[in-house]
C-alpha cells in the first residue's frame, strides 16, 4: 500500500461519488424547461456539414428512441425522425457555469473533495457521518435535494467504503437515486456486477479476460494476482484482483491548492442556549482562522451550515465586497448570519446537532508581509 492509510482507517471509511445525470441535456432543460418534455439531444458538430458530428448526450425521452453518446448526428436523427425532437449545439461555458454552482454546494458539506470532472466528483463523509451508514443514506438524500432546490439540477450518488464501490453503485439507480452499499456487502455486490462495470476496463482487457476463460468479477475474485500477471500486467492484475473483492485503498486528491478551507464540530445534547452556539461558533472560527494564516490565504466567502437532529441540512452563504484574512471579520459575519439563520428557518437551539464553518474563494497572499500588511494595504 503506498498510502498513509491504516486499515482500521479503511474500514471505517464512507465515500460518495456524485454524478450529475445526463449532464449536457439537463443544464439545456434546466434554461429550457420546455425541453424536458421532449427528446433532445446535444450534439458536437464538426463542421463539416449540417448533420456532420456525434452525439454529446441525450435526455431520458431520446434514450427511449435508442440514441446514446458518441451516436452520428445522422443516425440520431433518423431514429427521431417521426417525432417532435430538439437538436442542440454543446455549450460548454454554460455547463462549467452550472457544475461549479453544484460543485460548491457539495462542497459546502465540509469534508475532502475531488472533482474528477465537469459531472462527477467524489467526497468522504467519513467524519461527518461518524462511519455510519445510516446517517450517510440521510446526507445523501439532504445533498441530493439542496442540489436540486437550488439549481434544479439531479444526480445520481453511490455510497460506498471506498471510491470503487461509490463509483459503480452511483450508475445502478439513474437517474436521481442514491444507493448505499455497506462494507459489509460490498463483495457481494461487486460480485453480482459485469466485468465491464468496473471503472477503466475496456473491451481490450474484456477480451484478454475471456481468453483466460473468465467472464464475471466472480471468477477473477477467484485468481491472484501472479495468475493474471503474464496475460495483463502487475499493474493491472493486482487492480483487477482487488476490484474484485471490493477492496480499494486509493484517497480522496484534493488537487491543487485548497479551494475552501473549513471545520465541523458536533455539539453536546445539552447545549440549549445561544451563548453555547455562540462559544462554539468562536472556536470553529479560531480553528479556521488559523488554517487560513498557515496557508498565508484570505476569503471572500463564508458559509455556515446548521445540521439538525434529523440531519436536515441548513446552509447559507454571504459574499463579502472584499477579500479578509481578519479573525474578527470572520467572527462577526458567522454571528450575523448564524442569528439570521435561526430566526429565518425557526430553528430550535436543542435541534442543531452540527455546526460548520467554511470559507471559499481564497486569495493567496504569501507574497505579502504579513496578514495585517495586506489589509492595510
Amino acid at each position: 500500500m503506498s498510502e498513509n492509510i491504516s486499515f482500521s482507517e479503511i474500514e471505517k471509511r464512507i465515500i460518495f461519488h456524485i454524478d450529475f445525470d445526463y449532464f449536457y441535456a439537463q443544464c439545456e432543460e434546466i434554461r429550457k424547461p420546455k425541453l424536458r418534455n421532449i427528446p433532445s439531444v446535444v450534439c458536437v458538430y464538426s463542421g463539416r456539414g449540417e448533420d456532420s458530428g456525434v452525439v454529446s448526450t441525450c435526455n431520458y425521452e431520446a434514450r427511449k428512441y435508442g440514441v446514446k453518446a458518441a451516436m452520428p448526428i445522422k443516425l440520431a436523427k433518423s431514429k427521431l425522425k417521426d417525432v417532435h425532437s430538439m437538436f442542440l449545439p454543446t455549450d460548454m461555458p454554460y455547463y462549467h457555469e452550472i457544475s461549479t454552482k453544484a460543485m460548491r454546494i457539495i462542497q459546502n458539506y465540509g469534508e475532502l473533495f475531488e472533482q474528477v470532472s465537469v459531472d462527477e466528483c467524489y467526497m468522504d463523509f467519513t467524519k461527518i457521518t461518524n462511519s455510519d451508514f445510516d446517517d450517510a443514506k440521510i446526507f445523501a438524500v439532504s445533498l441530493q435535494k439542496n442540489i436540486k432546490d437550488q439549481i434544479k439540477l439531479t444526480c445520481s450518488i453511490g455510497v460506498g467504503p471506498n471510491k470503487l464501490i461509490a463509483k459503480i453503485a452511483s450508475g445502478i439507480n439513474k437517474p436521481n437515486g442514491i444507493t448505499v452499499v455497506r462494507l459489509e456487502d460490498a463483495k457481494q455486490f461487486i460480485s453480482n456486477c459485469k466485468i465491464d462495470d468496473i471503472p477503466g476496463v475496456g473491451p481490450k482487457t474484456s477480451k484478454k479476460l475471456e481468453s483466460l476463460g473468465i467472464k464475471s468479477v466472480s471468477d477473477i475474485s477467484k485468481k491472484g494476482i501472479f495468475e493474471l500477471r503474464d496475460a495483463l500486467g502487475y499493474k493491472i492484475a493486482t487492480f483487477l484482483v482487488n476490484a474484485s473483492n471490493a477492496i480499494d485503498y486509493s484517497q480522496i486528491k484534493v488537487r491543487g491548492t485548497s479551494k475552501q478551507i473549513g471545520k465541523i464540530v458536533t455539539l453536546k445534547k445539552d447545549t440549549t442556549t445561544l451563548e453555547q452556539i455562540k462559544l462554539t461558533v468562536e472556536n470553529l472560527c479560531i480553528s479556521v482562522f488559523e488554517n487560513l494564516e498557515n496557508k498565508r490565504q484570505a476569503f471572500r466567502v463564508l458559509t455556515i451550515i446548521l445540521i439538525l437532529e434529523n440531519l436536515q441540512h441548513v446552509s447559507f452563504s454571504k459574499s463579502l465586497k472584499l477579500y479578509s484574512a481578519s479573525l474578527d471579520e470572520l467572527h462577526k459575519n458567522s454571528l450575523l448570519i448564524i442569528n439570521e439563520m435561526i430566526s429565518n428557518n425557526s430553528i430550535s437551539l436543542d435541534n442543531i446537532r452540527r455546526i460548520g464553518i467554511v470559507v471559499s474563494d481564497l486569495k493567496d497572499i504569501s507574497g505579502q508581509d504579513s496578514l495585517l500588511n495586506y489589509l492595510e494595504n
